[in-house]
């Protein structure tokens, strides 16, 4: 049996030894690792964006859809004026003679401001002190016994309706000269009645439907 010696390896064959990369090296990967993850993230990032964008897009047409569908939508104020014979009359004067009176409609963002209002500064000066929350109004004339109506186009901003009746004597205790109709208690088709008397101004109830 023949005898196997073992001879060391030239140096040339010895493994090289894993040598440490110099400071410059680490610093260059790390900064080369960052702006990797950097422009990894970026796509990600306004994908996320433009998903809140269309979120808020689909939130804001849904509240749309459901306007659309669960509020009626009315362009045109439809009221109806009615008046009894005895009509503006003054309760200081015996046998008060009826005269005809007018009714003035405002169509306003928000009633707070009419709700403080006398009787006195709607009729002098009404259209200045609501001009905050006026959008528009009008006039109309009832005589009495006598029918009116008003047809108008109604703001898109209004919210409220104010019908206030220019009484020569009105009850300012009861404030039954005046009466407000929230948009929602319209209707697109049919008329709201008012019924006018003595110095009253009555809003019918809303037939059922």
């Amino acid at each position: 049996m023949r005898a196997i010696f073992l001879r060391p390896l030239p140096p040339s064959w010895v493994p090289i030894r894993a040598c440490s990369l110099p400071p410059f090296y680490k610093e260059t990967d790390v900064l080369r690792i960052s702006l990797t993850k950097t422009a990894c993230l970026l796509p990600l990032l306004a994908l996320c964006l433009s998903g809140c964008g269309l979120t808020q897009r689909v939130s804001e047409g849904t509240k749309s859809a459901f306007n659309a569908v669960f509020y009626k939508k009315i362009n045109t104020l439809h009221l109806d004026f009615t008046a009894r014979e005895a009509l503006n009359t003054d309760a200081r004067e015996n046998h008060s003679l009826s005269e005809p009176v007018v009714v003035r409609i405002y169509q306003l963002k928000d009633r707070q401001t009419f709700d403080r209002l006398v009787y006195q500064q709607l009729l002098e000066e009404g259209d200045i002190l609501l001009a905050a929350d006026l959008l528009a109004s009008r006039d109309v004339v009832i005589g009495p016994g006598g029918d009116a109506s008003l047809n108008m186009p109604l703001e898109a901003e209004a919210t409220f309706v104010a019908v206030v009746g220019l009484f020569r004597h009105p009850d300012t205790q009861r404030n039954t000269w005046k009466q407000v109709l929230a948009r929602e208690e319209l209707d697109p088709d049919k008329p709201r009645i008012f019924t006018a008397e003595h110095n009253q101004l009555r809003l019918r109830p809303e037939a059922a439907k």
